[in-house]
């Protein structure tokens, strides 16, 4: 590892800071998704017992989008589709924002990897022509170290770009059906709430 710091000149250290981000916030974001499905699935649970057996109280202030839906339904006291509806996408859009933060960075990091491991790679180039020009090809040393700081800069990129592509469609994937695991199950509080009609909606 130290070679490759050493050899890669200044790009590659470019290259391993994005890397750190990378995987930090892919942590973050797989821990954060983890809990709130946790979280989610919980109060499922109970919300299930509530509006089907008649039992079981829900906890308050519960930190899920499903827990807040339902205690601002609960509180206004809504009674129709239409006002459902309202609370529903604006808790929908709350909680894909929240699930979506970050996710830019993994994609911008992918997007610029390899950029950065081109820019290594010509920089290694340079320096090789430039040693070959200054001193023939009787030290094949300079000329090594040239051709090395070119190949770890382009296989750093594409590491670092292959781990961000992967950790950004995962997760995502995973984003998304966390949003449509809510959607499913706010459309079983729209039936226990509304009664599945319009009452007065729209």
């Amino acid at each position: 590892m130290y070679e490759v710091l050493t050899t890669g000149g200044y790009v590659i250290d470019v290259i391993i800071a994005c890397s750190l981000v990378a995987v930090a916030v892919a942590i973050q974001r797989w821990c954060f998704y983890r809990a709130v499905e946790k979280r989610e699935a919980d109060f499922a649970a109970t919300m299930q017992q509530a509006t089907t057996q008649g039992g079981g109280d829900l906890p308050a202030g519960q930190d899920c989008a499903l827990a807040r839906l339902w205690d601002a339904l609960s509180n206004k006291g809504l009674g129709t589709n239409r006002n459902f509806t309202v609370v529903m996408e604006t808790i929908l859009i709350d909680e894909s924002l929240r699930l979506e933060k970050y996710l830019y960075i993994l994609a911008t990091i992918a997007t610029i990897s390899p950029l950065l491991g081109l820019l290594g790679t010509v920089f290694g180039m340079i320096k090789t022509f430039h040693a070959a020009a200054s001193s023939g090809v009787s030290n094949p040393q300079l000329l090594a170290e040239g051709i090395a700081e070119a190949l770890y800069n382009t296989a750093a990129g594409l590491t670092v770009t292959i781990f961000c592509v992967i950790s950004h469609n995962h997760l995502r994937t995973w984003a998304d059906r966390l949003i449509q695991s809510l959607e499913a199950r706010a459309m079983d509080l729209q039936s226990f709430f509304c009664g599945g009609g319009d009452e007065g909606g729209v």
